[in-house]
């Protein structure tokens, strides 16, 4: 049979890891012999308080050990609360986290229009390989995938000027 490679994603890797007794080992155990069975994996977590947040020192350790043995790491937008723990595994620049910390800001509101500017770390990542400078990315969604990762659908649409916006698109259609 021929040999079969995976790529696993742990997306809210903290539900992971909080979910049983045991979780933390068996996903160290992966990310230490994940090469010699042929898998690849991407770990996401919204911040390293998430990963630090465990029962135990012994999982929280393991837990930073992710990160700190990661080949790469992305970063989107984070509070400054987040630097130390995140330089501490891995380094960044203090233009790093500045950029880092710039990008996790609200958006603007613009009183004259009723809307509210694009956040400024919408889209935009830092990949960090080692402790290499980091590259600024910046993703740009088509329309089709903005309808489907919209994570606030359901504020939007039950917020004053979701409402407002949602008649005059109902309102175009008739």
């Amino acid at each position: 049979e021929p040999r079969r490679h995976y790529f696993v994603i742990l997306d809210e890797l903290w539900r992971a890891l909080r979910a049983g007794r045991g979780m933390v080992d068996r996903v160290d155990a992966l990310t230490r012999l994940n090469r010699q069975r042929g898998v690849g994996m991407a770990m996401i977590s919204h911040t390293m308080s998430d990963l630090l947040a465990l029962s135990s020192e012994e999982d929280r350790m393991k837990a930073r050990g992710f990160v700190e043995r990661s080949g790469m790491v992305i970063c989107g937008g984070l509070p400054s609360a987040e630097m130390p723990q995140l330089s501490a595994a891995v380094p960044f620049s203090q233009a790093e986290q500045e950029l880092l910390i710039g990008w996790q800001d609200p958006p603007a509101w613009d009183p004259s229009t009723g809307r509210e500017a694009e956040p400024p770390g919408r889209g935009k990542f830092l990949v960090k390989v080692g402790g290499r400078p980091g590259i600024p990315v910046n993703v740009q969604l088509t329309a089709t995938e903005l309808s489907i990762n919209d994570t606030n659908k359901l504020w939007h649409e039950q917020s004053r000027v979701g409402r407002r916006a949602l008649r005059a698109v109902e309102g175009a259609s008739t």
